[in-house]
């Protein structure tokens, strides 16, 4: 159970009086500072917080059904009831600024209250601070221990949480029903969505903690749109008492910066090789037909602070993508944006991440994957796309307006075939997207994407251990069974990473422009609904014109090399422009107009060569599958929002648009 749920709370359990502990209720508060205690944990937890606060900021701790005030009540036995609870206590405090603080299992309610408070109030916490325990979508299924074990694991620490405790056998036996049943209330705790907040978070964890690592905590950055910060604290899981007074500041000036930080953010200026044009979010920015025409190799800055020369002309692009053997992608081994050459060098590629490969190791790999994507695969799977895809459009009509085409069709459909195609069991989805999606990050969350990569080699190559145990008719069972003995398990972990990674994203992200390109020209959508556009040519028009891979690989000159008369020294980074190439007059006249009747060019977006995509079939497939249906089954489909409403995404690997509301 998880998530947001529609259903209201029962009347008289959710008043403000019960539920929050406050110390001092200000008349005129500049700041509500709402504080989520750990499992087991009292409101009095944060009893010292009020008198550490500026004058302005009132202090509130939510006191949980069962101890202090509540002590005649059960606990409360599932995180969504907990959760609709509390939030709709908080909702006559709305009136002002709110910050929400939770520690351990208390972070994830503070999570779970924040999401509740955006999508039900519109209300923006100023900052969410969490403490103690992972992000979301790392809760995962698992059986728990014998009763035993985990009744001397919850005394434990509820003893190192309160001496009280620690003193009185008498008294931790009393609170023992409570301490289970909210240890059970998390472990049962399975989010089915874990939305990204607007909010900033500022995560918190002890240096000793060995509950909580900084994994755990740097996996919070995938919850937030916003600004993110990590703080580390001596001390150990309750690191809090002893660093209250540190803690509190820092909190408060998380609260008061919090705002301002994610709006400065917001403001920033998109570096060039990624920008887009503020006057259309699918074309690339002005300044590139300029450039094509004055300047077609410039410099430019990548979010690591390396420097790079970018390729705008289609011609010059083509060559440099085919040339392997003086533009080398060994850079990218630890993300899709590389920091400047280290004096040491770069280390050895990682292990199946075959793009940064030489050229006959990256051509060994990809002979044995070209028959998984191939033509003649992607038609096999063309049946099992229209069943998905008709699945998710009958849940959106029966739903009745409104719908966001993302989260209800744009990415569960691409999503679901790729995983089944994988061999990636459906309901790991969820943990799984997140950490792909701090790996599609352009910007520098270097301890946030190693966190995620290790969380996936670890799940990877239990996948391939279970392959190997029993191959299933999927990629990863295939390889296995022609390519087991030349494949370690390492090898094919690494192959599945970077499919995962190079997979479903891509064609979500052109699937949902591709909707929203449409709706914004009825005249190119009637073409499409109505049958007179070749459903082949339409798929090809939308992928090159949308281009959502910005540039596909940052490579490496391996020696001095003169592009449009430019002078390239070997060493130097190197990366072409694919919207501003796919848009070159030089490839055909035109190309800034969506024609889905055109014949389509040769264009740069799925690559070129031996770095041509190998999902390209897959992914025409299902644009053909998908966009008309959505067209015909929705008929007057039209945006609930203006479009300058909507959230893009330039610095990521896939282009796209987080959220597509729609009426019909």
């Amino acid at each position: 159970m998880t998530g947001v749920s529609a259903r209201e709370p029962a009347p008289g359990r959710t008043d403000a009086s019960r539920w929050l502990l406050r110390r001092r209720v200000l008349p005129d508060p500049a700041l509500r500072l709402v504080c989520f205690p750990h499992a087991g944990g009292a409101a009095t937890f944060f009893h010292g917080w009020q008198d550490r606060v500026p004058h302005g900021t009132e202090v509130s701790a939510v006191c949980y059904p069962g101890r202090q005030n509540r002590i005649a009540e059960p606990p409360l036995t599932s995180m969504t009831e907990l959760a609709d609870q509390a939030h709709a206590a908080l909702r006559g405090l709305l009136d002002r600024p709110l910050a929400l603080f939770g520690h351990s299992m208390g972070a994830v309610v503070a999570y779970e209250v924040a999401v509740r408070l955006a999508e039900r109030d519109g209300v923006t916490p100023a900052a969410l601070l969490v403490s103690g325990h992972g992000a979301p979508y790392l809760c995962a299924a698992s059986a728990p221990p014998d009763a035993a074990a985990d009744d001397r694991e919850i005394a434990a620490l509820a003893a190192a949480a309160d001496p009280a405790l620690r003193h009185s056998p008498e008294l931790l036996d009393l609170v023992m029903p409570v301490l289970r049943a909210d240890h059970a209330l998390l472990r049962a705790y399975r989010p089915a969505r874990t939305p990204r907040l607007t909010a900033p978070i500022v995560a918190y964890r002890g240096t000793d903690d060995s509950r909580a690592t900084e994994d755990d905590m740097w996996s919070w950055q995938a919850m937030t749109r916003s600004a993110f910060r990590y703080r580390a604290l001596p001390g150990d899981h309750f690191y809090l008492t002893a660093q209250e007074a540190g803690l509190v500041a820092d909190v408060v000036d998380a609260c008061d910066g919090g705002t301002a930080e994610a709006r400065e953010g917001a403001d920033r200026d998109v570096p060039l090789f990624v920008r887009r044009s503020p006057s259309c979010p699918f074309d690339p920015a002005e300044e590139f037909a300029r450039l094509r025409e004055e300047r077609p190799v410039v410099r430019t800055t990548l979010p690591t602070g390396a420097r790079a020369w970018l390729v705008t002309r289609y011609a010059d692009a083509r060559r440099v993508i085919a040339d392997q053997r003086r533009f080398s992608s060994r850079a990218a081994v630890n993300g899709p944006v590389p920091p400047p050459e280290p004096p040491e060098g770069f280390p050895p590629p990682r292990p199946g991440v075959f793009y940064t490969y030489g050229p006959e190791e990256h051509a060994r790999i990809r002979r044995m994957l070209t028959p998984e994507f191939s033509a003649q695969r992607a038609r096999a799977l063309e049946p099992r796309a229209e069943a998905l895809a008709d699945r998710h459009l009958d849940a959106v009509e029966r739903a009745g307006p409104p719908a966001d085409l993302i989260a209800d069709f744009a990415l569960p459909v691409p999503r679901l075939l790729f995983l089944e195609l994988l061999g990636v069991p459906v309901e790991d989805s969820g943990r799984l997207h997140h950490d792909l999606a701090l790996l599609h990050d352009f910007r520098p969350v270097h301890e946030a994407q190693a966190g995620a990569f290790r969380r996936l080699d670890v799940y990877l190559r239990a996948l391939v251990e279970a392959a190997r145990a029993a191959p299933g008719d999927n990629v990863l069972g295939h390889l296995v069974t022609a390519h087991g003995t030349d494949l370690n398990d390492d090898e094919l972990a690494g192959t599945a990473c970077q499919l995962l990674l190079a997979g479903y994203a891509t064609i979500s992200g052109t699937l949902g422009l591709s909707l929203l390109a449409l709706i914004r020209d009825p005249g190119q959508a009637a073409l499409v609904r109505d049958g007179r556009a070749r459903p082949a040519g339409m798929a090809e028009e939308l992928i090159r014109h949308l281009s959502v891979v910005a540039f596909g690989k940052v490579f490496q000159a391996t020696q001095d090399v003169t592009i449009a008369g430019q002078d390239v020294a070997a060493g130097e980074y190197v990366l072409c422009s694919l919207p501003s190439a796919n848009r070159d007059k030089e490839l055909a006249d035109g190309l800034d107009r969506l024609d889905v009747t055109r014949e389509p060019p040769p264009h740069l977006a799925l690559g070129h060569g031996a770095h041509h995509c190998l999902g390209a079939e897959l992914a025409r497939m299902e644009l053909r599958v998908c966009v008309p249906r959505v067209l015909r089954r929705l008929p007057g489909l039209r945006l609930r929002v203006p479009l300058g409403d909507l959230r893009f995404t330039p610095l990521n690997a896939a282009y796209g648009v987080e959220a597509l509301p729609v009426d019909w």
